[in-house]
Formats: structure tokens, sequence, C-alpha cells
């Protein structure tokens, strides 16, 4: 199609003053001519002057590959198209990159032939950052957070960024939100300590050179860096590639200038960072990097950066929290619990106590060691049903209820009967425990067990199988039922055996019943018995709770 009738074409149709930009072209796809629209777009060259030159010369901001691409194709088949989205971005232009949705169709010419095909464009770069900013929003919201680990967390906040946002991306988490305190400094006046969490590349590398993880950095209250990250604000600096050292030395200093430097040696040419806040409360950063071969940020890059940190900063909050409440949880528990056990003669001892690793609440497990007369002791491992404030509370009761009762003299069973009563005092019909209670005597080589409801002691002896002596079950504790005594059974312990006391969460595994539990215990008791206890206590649990879904006391005694 030749200039002359194309632009005649435009006229006749009303198109010259259209607000959408359009452009037709000859099938060699050379411009025949063009609208006023389309001339705005141009970098200074009148529309009267397109004539004959192809789309990239007048129009080099726009993908005119891909354009060129797709009108090849409707020249070929004839076939219009509706849904081309194309982007833009001018070096100079302050909203960054720009898009536009395209209509393509082939215009006829008298002898029924293909005489040239037209293109036109609107642009929707509001719609396309919405669809961005949603798109980005429902994966964040899929893959962030699905677990309550704050590293994980931040690991999983970068495999969403990178590269959607970014060539490069850090995750800096402050030393309160590490160590689960509860609030982040504020004040603009006193430094802070950040963590490098997690690091991600496009590339796939864990650690990209100049890119350090799990490395700590001091901000330096003078500098631009602190003073943005405190008042919750971005540090933007697009054209971070071309900065003099001197000029990288004002926005930061100390060891954040070390990894500033670290990134502008290693290519990064654009940089973002993103604080991380949720709730009021700073977390710590997100920095993002782009590199050679990618485009500078733009302003509308921020904003879905903000927005995307925004989001993902509230399950990373949540991890924040559960850190928090594991770490209080843990304390309280563990201040329930012996500090030391004693030694006592004629025994090796060795405990360990193991919270759960899935749950930030408080368990019921127990154990004690305590001295009687004539070098007796009792050997003591409970676990109050639940995993709560109240648990905590009764195991701490039964707990001194238990030390005070055996300073009496009172048997095995004679002591489970008043903690049963105790307990039926102190709960409601819902609460309960199990408890193991035995009493060593060196001198006769004897233990005096009795149980109530508690899973039985194990008892391992070089070149024997392991045994679980018959104990009557008893009631668990809070029944009130003193009609049903409990009873104790006398084992003999050989010089060399040792007995293991424990938790049901030692046992117990999803998909598995206790049976099966109690065969792996055996099995594995077996090939301890010729190591130090505390090695044995330890490799026992490696072994058969790595990773335990319920709390764990263990006290082991070796004659």
């Amino acid at each position: 199609m030749d200039p002359v009738t194309s632009d005649a074409l435009i006229r006749s149709a009303g198109l010259i003053q259209s607000p959408f930009c359009l452009v037709i072209f000859d099938t060699e796809l050379r411009i025949a001519s063009a609208n006023e629209a389309a001339e705005r777009l141009g970098d200074g060259i009148p529309a009267t002057r397109w004539a004959g030159r192809r789309l990239g010369e007048v129009l080099p901001h726009l993908d005119a590959g891909l354009i060129e691409q797709s009108l090849r194709r409707v020249l070929a088949t004839g076939e219009p198209v509706t849904d081309l989205e194309v982007g833009s971005r001018a070096g100079d232009d302050p909203g960054g990159e720009r898009f536009w949705g395209c209509v393509q169709f082939r215009i006829g010419g008298p002898d029924g032939k293909a005489a040239g095909v037209a293109h036109v464009m609107r642009e929707v770069t509001e719609r396309a950052h919405s669809q961005r900013r949603l798109a980005l929003a429902d994966e964040a919201s899929a893959r962030i957070g699905t677990t309550l680990d704050i590293t994980r967390t931040a690991e999983e906040l970068l495999e969403v960024a990178i590269p959607r946002l970014a060539d490069v991306g850090a995750v800096d988490l402050l030393a309160t939100v590490i160590d689960g305190d509860q609030h982040a400094p504020h004040a603009h006046d006193q430094k802070m300590r950040l963590w490098r969490a997690a690091v991600q590349s496009a590339d796939g590398s864990p650690t990209p050179t100049g890119y350090l993880r799990h490395a700590w950095l001091e901000t330096d209250p003078a500098k631009l860096y602190h003073q943005r990250l405190v008042a919750g604000l971005p540090v933007y600096l697009p054209a971070f590639g071309a900065m003099t050292t001197e000029q990288i030395k004002e926005v930061n200093s100390g060891t954040g200038l070390d990894r500033l430097m670290a990134a502008h040696a290693a290519g990064a040419h654009s940089l973002m960072v993103v604080p991380l806040v949720a709730r009021g409360v700073i977390m710590g950063m997100v920095v993002l990097y782009r590199h050679a071969g990618s485009e500078p940020f733009t302003p509308a890059d921020l904003a879905l950066a903000h927005d995307f940190v925004a989001r993902a900063a509230v399950p990373l909050d949540n991890a924040r929290l559960y850190t928090r409440e594991l770490a209080t949880a843990l304390a309280l528990q563990r201040g329930l619990l012996p500090r030391r056990i004693p030694g006592v003669p004629g025994l090796r001892l060795a405990y360990r106590y193991v919270p759960a690793e899935t749950s930030a609440e408080i368990g019921g497990d127990w154990f004690d060691v305590i001295p009687l007369s004539q070098d007796r002791c009792a050997l003591i491992v409970g676990d109050v049903t639940g995993h709560d404030m109240t648990a905590a509370s009764l195991m701490g009761q039964l707990r001194t209820a238990t030390r005070t009762l055996a300073t009496l003299g009172l048997t095995p069973a004679q002591i489970l009967t008043r903690l049963d009563q105790i307990t039926a005092d102190l709960t409601d019909a819902e609460t309960s425990a199990t408890c193991l209670y035995a009493v060593h005597d060196p001198g006769t080589g004897t233990c005096d067990i009795a149980r109530a409801g508690h899973p039985l002691p194990a008892i391992a002896r070089p070149g024997h199988p392991t045994a679980f002596p018959h104990l009557p079950p008893g009631l668990p504790l809070g029944t009130g039922l003193a009609d049903v005594p409990y009873q104790a059974t006398r084992l003999h312990l050989p010089r060399g055996s040792t007995l293991v006391l424990y938790t049901d969460g030692l046992i117990e595994s999803p998909g598995a019943d206790m049976s099966t539990g109690m065969a792996r215990l055996a099995r594995t008791l077996a090939t301890l018995t010729t190591l130090p206890v505390t090695d044995a206590c330890d490799t026992l649990l490696a072994t058969l709770a790595p990773s335990p879904a319920d709390d764990i006391a263990i006290l082991m005694a070796r004659t």
C-alpha cells in the first residue's frame, strides 16, 4: 500500500485525530502512514516523514520485534489479532515502563490480495500494572508462609520475588526478630544489627558472588540507609551502577558499605531497598538488585515491590510471633523442670527434654530424680495431657507434690494413689496425667516400679534383647478412684543394666501404632548398651525422634 492511499484511508475513516495510535504498513512491513496519536509517541520525527521506515526507527522504545512478528502472521493468514500486549520504556520517561494493547488486521487491495496491514494501539499501563500486582499477590499468598520458620519464610519471599522483580534479592532481618524479641528499635539514633537470612538469584545460585548470606551488618544512624529504614521508607537508587564510591558512602557505611560495594563490583546497576513492616513493627528489609541486561528499576517497579513486601511481611511477622511465643513457652517449660539432677549411688544418669517442633505451646512432660534414705533414689517420668498453660501448671504442681510425698517414706504404689487424688482435686474431668514412679536400691540391686497409665519402661543389657517388664498398667492420675489401687513390681537390675523411662512422644509417630514404636525403641537400645549413658541418650533421640511431633522426656539410668 502506497503512502498516499494509506493516508487517504486514515483521513476518510476519521482516524487522523483518533486517541488511538494507528500505523499502516505495506506488505514489506514498511510504514505507509500514521495518525497524530502515533506521532506523539515518536522521537520528534513528524509522521509525514515516517513513510518507508521500519517501526523500530520511529518508535525505538516499543518492542518492534514482537509487533512485526505478529504483523507477518496477520499478513500470511488474514486472521486479525485482538489481544497483543507490548511494553515500551523510554530512558528519560519518569513513569517508567508503559504497556499497550494492540489490534492488528489485514487491509485488502482492489484485486482482493493483501495490500498492507494496520496496527492500532491504546495504552493499558494501569491495567497491566494492576494485573501484575494481583498476580504477584496471588502467588505470594499461595507460596509465602507455608511454615512458621523465619528463615524458610524469608526464602519463600525471595522465591516469589526473583526473577519477577529483580535479578538478585536478599532479606535482612533485625537481630530482635531472629531472637524473637517483641519489638525492634525505632529510634533514629540507635544502630541496627541485621542478619542476612536469605539470598536468591535469577540463575538459581544460592549465594551469588558479592551477596553474602548468614552474615551480620550494622547500620549507621547518620546514613540514608538507616534513616529511611527506621522511618519505614524505601531506598530507591535506579542508577546505582553509575554511582561512585563516595556517593555510595553517602548512602551507607560500615558493614553495609561493604555489601553495597561488593554488589556494585558484582555488576548490580539498579537497587531498591524496601523495609519489612507488619503490624507497626519493623522486621528488616528486602534488598533487590538488577544486573546488566535488565532495565533499571522504575517508580512502577518500586510501587509493585512495596505492595509485594507489605503482603509478604505478614507471614514473616507470624513467624516472628511464633518464634517469640516458642521462646517464652520453652523458657517457662524449662523453668518447671529440674535444672540439673543429683548424683546418686549406684547409678549413672542422663536425661533429655525435647519440645515438639510443631507447636509453640507448652507441654506437660516432666522427669525428676529424688535422693532418698539409705542411698536409694526415686526416678520419675510423667506426662500431663494437653499442650497449654493448664498442662504446664499441673505438671509443676505434680512435680512439687511428688517431691514432698517422696520424703514421707511411702511406697511407689502409695505415692501414685496420693497423686491420683491430688490430680483429681486440681483439675477437671477432662484433664489427666500418666506417671511412672520407680525406687532404686543399690544395696540390693532392685527397683520397685509402679505406673499410672504410663508407657512401660525399657531395660537394656549387653548381650541381651531389650525387655519391657510386665507391670500392672494402673489408671491415669486424676480419676480419684481409691478402690482401684496401684500396684508396684520389684525388678532385679544386674550391673550394667540400663533402665529407660520416657514419655509417649518417643515411641509415637504418624501412621504407626505404639507397638511399632516400642519395637523400634527395643532395636535401637540394644545397640547402645556399650555407649556412655549420655551418648546413648543423644543417639536414642536422634534415631527415633529427629523432628518430634510431641514433647519428649527421657530419663536413662545405668547400674
